[in-house]
């Protein structure tokens, strides 16, 4: 069996994770990977102290390496000797007096080839506060590869049969992992776990005491047992502890500190100025941990005249435990938090990369699709965008378009809003009234909205074609169709919502105030317009399949007549209706004699404009003609002095003759009178500039003659 825990502790050495915690008796076991060891048997190791002692408990699953430190009862004597020895049993108490191991009795509790007959090999003396037991079955546990004489294991039987072993301890000596510990013991299961009960076995020599002298003082200092630390790693705790003055002086300038401090620790100190004789002191160390791991640590109370040292056990703990998840941007590696890692690298799993993927030992981005955006595909452990080209990606795939440009379609087709439409021309008319015979302005579009150049644009009565532009101009027939037709494409047609012109006149003679007229709505070629309505004096009146209606007006004077039909733009009409019983021409001819232009009544202001005009002329014309042949006539007779009077006079007399002449049919008319009507004066004023102008070409002929 020594071979055997020897293999245990040396395999354990290569393969187990030395993360383990003990605290208040509870131990964490190490486990190893991947290794089938001593499945009958656990190591424990670890270091002891003096304080105020303690029993520990574990249970023995098989396989295991447990760091274990114990604290053993301080002695309360000052000493000569001393040795402690690891005592553990498999029941709570033991029952004296112990004996040596009956390895019989072993092997048939463990059972199988790793049994006790095959381990405790040797027989040795040892000695514990009970008594001296001989013969005691022995076993040298491994340290660096090879049985070490530091870490001797006995095997006893207590008066009832309960199983004890008994380890020596000694003062950091190498173990089975390179490290240095205070003791090693193995302890067997039968099959199925079983629980032991540790302690320290303190065996000391007390001093006798000698009667005081009171002639010899000394002086002495002591720190009472200290508590174990449990403390995370990275965290700082104070320490509390007392210090005692035992001496017979009063003790000055005390300083407390921790002897050795570890690496990546940081120690406080204390100072305490003056312990009075029989008195005791507080302390208080502020220490902050470093690496995770067991430690014994040894702090010291010292002056000048004396000093005294007492060891506790602190235990750091890890900031975390593998597996407890990992939230945020850090995982839980050895027991502490640390970065995750990026992608490519390495990694145990999940928690370990900031995707929180591991695949394969690295840290990819994605595993399938599902872990990356919707527009990107896992590739090779990594999110990469996906091409689309001519489409739209949705959950990680390309949904291609119909089409993306024109060459994607057939042949007579656009691509349009991503699809495949045929070609189509469209005729957008750009200027232009929508009125029969009126000319539009158009520009012919193919239905992508661009221009299609020379395409032929025609109505059922004319036809262009369009320029480079696709500008075309052509006359709105009746039926408001324009048609287009261009290479490439099938032929469009548009309708017009056009208008028709048409015209209101009144039939059969003037209108007079309470005599039935006849009223008639025709279009721009002259034909009836049925159904239209009528609008006289506020009255409605629809007009018959002639395009008629007959009304008789209720006042004489001016009327204006509207209509309104959909599809005609009808223009107003304004008539002169009379009084009953008084005659008014219709219409006058212009000139009367030459009947060249027939006027209607609603029309005169127009010849009271020009009849302005043309008396205006006479009036300049004849006023500068009489006056030149009087002149001319004085110069012949030879007046003499009274030549001023006379032409002042005559002058008057030629002013007001010229007003007379020209302005007076002007006049005549304004009376209203049916024959003396502007229609008839004005044919007056035309016929005198008609005389002035011949007189003024005669005048011109005989001077060139």
């Amino acid at each position: 069996m020594r071979a055997l825990f020897g293999m245990l502790l040396a395999i354990g050495l290569l393969f187990s994770i030395a993360n383990v915690t003990t605290e208040g008796g509870n131990v964490t076991s190490i486990y190893f990977n991947q290794t089938q060891n001593s499945t009958s048997w656990d190591g424990l190791y670890g270091d002891v102290v003096l304080g105020a002692g303690a029993t520990y408990t574990h249970t023995v699953n098989g396989n295991a390496v447990v760091l274990l430190n114990m604290v053993a009862q301080d002695p309360p004597c000052i000493y000569s000797s001393i040795s402690m020895h690891v005592v553990a049993a498999n029941n709570s108490a033991i029952t004296l007096p112990l004996s040596a191991g009956n390895l019989a009795q072993l092997d048939g509790f463990i059972g199988g080839s790793q049994n006790g007959s095959s381990t405790f090999t040797g027989l040795d003396t040892f000695v514990l506060n009970s008594g001296t037991y001989n013969n005691v079955p022995t076993a040298y546990s491994y340290a660096n590869g090879a049985p070490s004489p530091d870490f001797r294991e006995g095997y006893l039987n207590d008066a009832v049969g309960n199983l004890v072993f008994v380890a020596d301890v000694v003062d950091n000596r190498p173990n089975w992992n390179g490290s240095t510990s205070d003791y090693q013991i193995m302890l067997p299961n039968n099959g199925a776990p079983v629980q032991y009960w540790l302690w320290v076995d303190v065996n000391y020599t007390c001093v006798s005491p000698t009667p005081p002298d009171p002639h010899h003082k000394d002086h002495k200092l002591f720190i009472p047992p200290i508590d174990s630390y449990s403390i995370v790693t990275g965290e700082e705790f104070s320490l509390e502890l007392v210090v005692e003055n035992r001496g017979d002086y009063k003790e000055e300038d005390v300083e407390v500190y921790i002897s050795e401090c570890p690496e990546g620790f940081s120690c406080g100190s204390g100072f305490i100025d003056s312990i009075k004789k029989g008195d005791e002191e507080n302390a208080s160390l502020l220490v902050s941990v470093g690496l995770i791991g067991s430690y014994v640590l040894e702090v010291c109370a010292e002056n000048d005249d004396a000093d005294y040292c007492r060891e506790f056990f602190l235990q750091v703990l890890p900031e975390c435990e593998e597996g407890e998840g990992c939230p945020g941007e850090e995982y839980c590696e050895g027991g502490y938090w640390v970065p995750k890692k990026e992608a490519g690298e390495e990694c145990g799993d999940g928690c370990w990369c900031l995707s929180g993927i591991c695949e394969n030992g690295v840290c990819v981005l994605c595993e399938t699709d599902d872990d990356c955006e919707d527009d990107e595909e896992c590739s090779g452990g990594y999110c990469e965008e996906i091409e689309c080209p001519c489409g739209v990606v949705e959950n990680h795939a390309c949904l291609p378009h119909e089409c993306c440009s024109d060459g994607d379609c057939e042949t007579g087709e656009f691509c349009i809003g991503l699809e495949c439409v045929p070609k189509e021309l469209e005729i957008v008319l750009v200027d232009g009234e929508l009125v029969v015979g009126e000319e539009g302005h158009f520009q012919i579009l193919n239905n992508k909205g661009d221009e299609v150049p020379f395409a032929d644009v025609f109505t059922n009565k004319e036809s262009t074609v369009a320029d480079e532009f696709g500008h075309a101009s052509l006359p709105f027939s009746a039926d408001g169709i324009v048609y287009a037709d261009g290479e490439g494409y099938p032929q469009a047609a548009k309708m017009f919502s056009v208008l028709q012109l048409a015209s209101i006149s009144l039939l059969e003679g003037p209108a007079v105030a309470g005599k039935e007229s006849t009223i008639e709505i025709t279009d721009q070629d002259g034909m009836p317009i049925a159904g239209a309505d009528v609008i006289l004096e506020g009255n409605v009146l629809v007009s018959d399949e002639n395009g008629q209606v007959k009304y008789a007006f209720s006042e004489s004077g001016f009327q204006t007549i509207s209509a309104t039909k959909q599809g005609y733009r009808i223009s107003d009409a304004e008539i002169e209706v009379a009084a009953a019983g008084v005659e008014i021409a219709d219409a006058c001819k212009f000139p009367v004699v030459l009947s060249w232009i027939e006027v209607a009544p609603t029309e005169f202001y127009w010849l009271w404009l020009l009849s302005l005009v043309l008396g205006t002329f006479n009036f300049i014309v004849l006023r500068k003609r009489i006056g030149r042949d009087f002149l001319k006539k004085l110069k012949e007779e030879n007046f003499g002095g009274e030549y001023g009077a006379e032409l002042a006079r005559k002058r008057r007399e030629i002013y007001y003759k010229s007003l007379a002449y020209s302005y007076g049919p002007l006049l005549l008319a304004l009376p209203g009178i049916p024959f003396l009507n502007i229609c008839f004066m004005s044919n007056v004023v035309v016929l005198q500039a008609v005389g002035e102008l011949a007189l003024i070409i005669k005048k011109i002929v005989e001077k060139r003659g």
